[in-house]
């Protein structure tokens, strides 16, 4: 059986966090959907590679058929503070590793970027850079009524 490892993030809004986590791709090189991911306001139980009941519990859930081979569920529970840290098995961090982790932080960020765009009803666009990397665009009208331009590098 093996264990799972927590690790600290300073994701905080669980929306963005669903958003980013659909840009990421499982072991088996699938993508998941918002209907894939659990969001639950009373931390569930997450269970291991043998459907056994494990005691550790998170907020926001993918469940084991979804992370890929003989895995265990992948979760997120929010901490005292209000952040999202990452529990995942020490078996499914060989491929939830740093590395993974370190591209869901970009994808998160630049969901959390873009959801406050469309809260405030400021169109903008998506690209990717020559060196890949994401670059928000956004458009805005000025006091002046002239358009405004803001670039976000991520």
């Amino acid at each position: 059986m093996s264990h799972y490892l927590d690790f600290k993030t300073s994701i905080s809004d669980p929306k963005a966090l669903v958003r980013a986590l659909c840009r990421c791709t499982n072991r088996i090189g699938r993508s998941w959907t918002e209907t894939d991911i659990e969001l639950r306001e009373q931390a569930d139980h997450l269970y291991g590679f043998q459907n056994d009941v494990r005691p550790e519990t998170a907020n926001v859930i993918i469940r084991r058929r979804l992370v890929g081979g003989a895995s265990n569920d992948v979760g997120f529970v929010r901490d005292a503070e209000g952040n999202y840290n990452a529990i995942v098995s020490e078996y499914d961090q060989g491929f939830y590793n740093a590395q993974w982790r370190e591209k869901l932080y970009t994808y998160y960020n630049v969901e959390k970027s873009k959801m406050e765009l469309e809260a405030k009803g400021i169109m903008y666009e998506e690209q990717k850079d020559d060196k890949g990397r994401i670059q928000i665009k956004a458009t805005f009208k000025t006091e002046t009524n002239n358009p405004g331009k803001i670039a976000i590098h991520l």
